[in-house]
């Protein structure tokens, strides 16, 4: 399938007119909110975020019953330089106890938004009921890739769920510190999970994604996309050729657009509960915060569950090059995504 998408950008084809109204506005934003702002260090940062649900429907006639900050998975990229306090105002929309609890270094306790919060009596709001708000306070004092996530659970405020459950739900977002001198940069952040396990979670007939990456998986992975080029998804059956993959793009899966030659950063982040790894086509993957500098060998991120890492990478011809865990059923099963990279 890439083979045919390179064929054609190789023939001269303008694949930036079939793929620009295919092209996420959300995805745009997001490139906008991560590269970094010209500000004065030790500024606040505020954020309002909404803990809400949303139903998104991840495959033909199948929806997820998620719960979201601001209505999207992932949530908001908080962005903040070296020096800078980010303020969050957090109001909580559902019907279960929910938090935000950040995989940051060096803030008050009572930020921390976890039980222990509920067992110290330090900051008990920060593990907000339903109805309730907490605006949660955390200096950004190390430069990297960071994140957010739910930390509730339990058989009480919970709703008898695990923590991971409300994890798995939706309820996560990325966190991106800046040196005070960062160079600017084409920024994109990927979030590799499961879908939840949680009974009515997921409703609906039909085949669905296990593995997702930002919210979205393609069931049958790449194979699929195959089919539908040729006219013959069972799971598709109205799309054929191109114009039919470009329909699928930020609704079954991730696409990022950036040009040849400039520097992209991928923050990739693995929230799932399981071991996942990142797979970019032809991309010498340099790492930002594990290898300091160095190239991750083979082009693959290894990310045991809750890790992260930044890698930046630079493309000196056009394409369409594939992303996808390497753990290569999980492809197979829905985590694959698009790079476009234009003249």
């Amino acid at each position: 399938m890439v083979l045919v998408f390179l064929l054609l950008v190789a023939a001269g084809v303008v694949i930036g007119v079939i793929v620009a109204p295919y092209v996420s506005p959300v995805v745009t934003q997001l490139a906008r909110q991560v590269v970094p702002a010209q500000a004065q260090v030790g500024q606040v940062r505020e954020y309002y975020i909404e803990i809400k649900g949303a139903d998104i429907e991840i495959a033909p006639g199948v929806v997820w019953k998620a719960w979201t900050y601001n209505g999207t998975v992932p949530g908001p990229t908080l962005v903040a330089r070296v020096g800078d306090l980010i303020r969050v105002r957090a109001v909580n929309k559902l019907d279960l106890t929910h938090s935000l609890h950040p995989h940051l270094p060096f803030y008050d306790l009572q930020h921390d938004g976890s039980q222990i919060n509920i067992l110290t009596g330090v900051g008990k709001g920060s593990m907000i009921p339903p109805g309730g708000e907490w605006t949660y306070e955390w200096p950004a004092t190390k430069p990297g890739i960071w994140y957010y996530h739910c930390h509730s659970g339990g058989p009480v405020a919970g709703g008898g769920l695990r923590i991971v459950d409300h994890m798995l739900m939706g309820l996560y977002g990325a966190i991106v510190v800046y040196d005070v001198d960062e160079p600017p940069a084409r920024e994109f952040v990927i979030f590799m999970s499961e879908l939840p396990s949680v009974p009515g979670a997921i409703v609906g007939e039909g085949p669905r994604p296990f593995y997702i990456m930002n919210g979205k998986g393609l069931p049958g992975g790449e194979p699929e996309l195959e089919l539908v080029y040729i006219g013959q998804s069972k799971i598709f059956p109205n799309l054929k050729g191109l114009e039919g993959v470009v329909q699928l793009f930020n609704k079954s899966f991730p696409v990022f657009k950036a040009k040849v030659g400039e520097t992209i950063r991928f923050h990739v982040i693995n929230i799932g509960d399981i071991y996942h790894s990142f797979h970019l086509h032809v991309g010498d993957l340099r790492s930002k915060w594990v290898l300091g500098g160095r190239s991750w060998p083979a082009q693959v991120i290894p990310l045991v569950p809750g890790a992260a890492d930044t890698v930046e990478v630079s493309y000196n011809r056009p394409g369409v090059y594939l992303f996808h865990c390497h753990v290569v059923s999980h492809a197979d099963a829905g985590m694959i995504g698009l790079l476009i990279v234009e003249e």
